[in-house]
């Protein structure tokens, strides 16, 4: 369904008494991968790696600087704004902060039905109906729908969010740390009611978080991204029990529910670096524990190879331990 293409997103600097372009944020640098129909993909990695803008590059939030996103072999990049907006419908995105993604001023009946009104010619019963049906299927009541997005909780203004994003049978859905501000309870229950969603609505999603816990239960497959790079990519399954890139391996052992006490722990130094000056060669070298010579001369380009079927490991870091 999704195909992305050497997808690049780079916000421009700019400074001085004529504003000069002076240099640029790399946040998204090549990126490719093909997303199945049905398929639930996971995308994970730290603050400041990317996920959010190449999620939001993908559905043209924001516009991408290079690069294709071809949906059902369409290139959506070329598309004129008002051919974009025909298709606005068949993608939406699931925000992480439910109270600031929701209008205070708006009572959520009115939040959800605006999709309706803007890309379909439903008259007010019909509009009426296709809500009351959304807000059953989340988990609400009728009678919620004329409250204000202040008067519910954190999992029920997600619950309002999950459901202003299905209004519109989309097939494709970005899901940006959709219960990262939850408790833990609460994030089971989003979850869950994600999953049921996706078999009743025949659903494709990119699921971005940084808890690799919340992937393992959700992701059908995982991809790894670091400063702005896919690292690996490979079936849940597979990147849980064999992870070959070291900064997958670091994920794993230190997530506090998934690590084994028993096994020495690959625990990273320092912080990301900077997207405005990111490494030469690997970007992962100036944390790796084990950088070859290559590595660290800026000899060697960003790329994924692959290891076993389904399984792709940056060339650089493939063989690092």
């Amino acid at each position: 369904m999704i195909k992305i293409k050497n997808l690049k997103k780079y916000f421009p600097l700019r400074g001085g008494f004529f504003n000069k372009k002076y240099g640029d944020v790399k946040a998204v640098e090549n990126v490719s991968f093909e997303i199945p129909e049905g398929e639930i993909l996971g995308l994970v990695g730290e603050s400041g790696s990317g996920k959010t803008t190449l999620g939001r590059s993908i559905i043209r939030l924001i516009e991408p600087t290079e690069g294709e996103v071809l949906y059902n072999n369409q290139n959506i990049i070329n598309l004129s704004d008002k051919e974009m907006r025909k298709l606005r419908n068949e993608f939406q995105i699931i925000f992480q902060d439910p109270f600031a993604s929701l209008d205070p001023r708006k009572k959520i009946f009115d939040i959800i039905a605006q999709g309706l009104k803007i890309h379909t010619k439903m008259n007010k019963k019909e509009i009426h109906d296709k809500v009351l049906t959304i807000i059953k299927d989340v988990g609400l009541q009728e009678e919620q729908l004329y409250r204000y997005p202040h008067e519910f909780s954190g999992g029920q203004r997600q619950r309002i969010g999950i459901a202003r994003a299905l209004v519109l049978n989309p097939k494709f859905i970005i899901a940006d740390e959709p219960v990262s501000a939850l408790d833990v309870t609460i994030q089971a229950q989003i979850l869950k009611l994600i999953l049921e969603l996706k078999e009743k609505y025949s659903l494709t999603i990119l699921f971005i978080s940084h808890d690799l816990s919340v992937i393992n239960q959700i992701a059908d497959r995982v991809m790894v991204m670091y400063l702005g790079h896919m690292v690996e990519i490979a079936s849940t399954k597979k990147l849980f029990s064999n992870p070959r890139h070291p900064y997958t391996r670091s994920l794993i052992e230190t997530a506090p529910q998934i690590f084994r006490k028993d096994k020495k722990k690959i625990i990273l130094k320092g912080d990301i670096p900077s997207p405005m000056n990111p490494p030469s060669g690997c970007v992962f070298r100036t944390r790796c524990p084990n950088p070859s010579h290559d590595c660290k001369h800026g000899n060697i380009e960003m790329g994924l190879i692959e290891v076993s079927r389904g399984h792709w490991v940056d060339q650089c870091c493939v063989n690092c331990n």
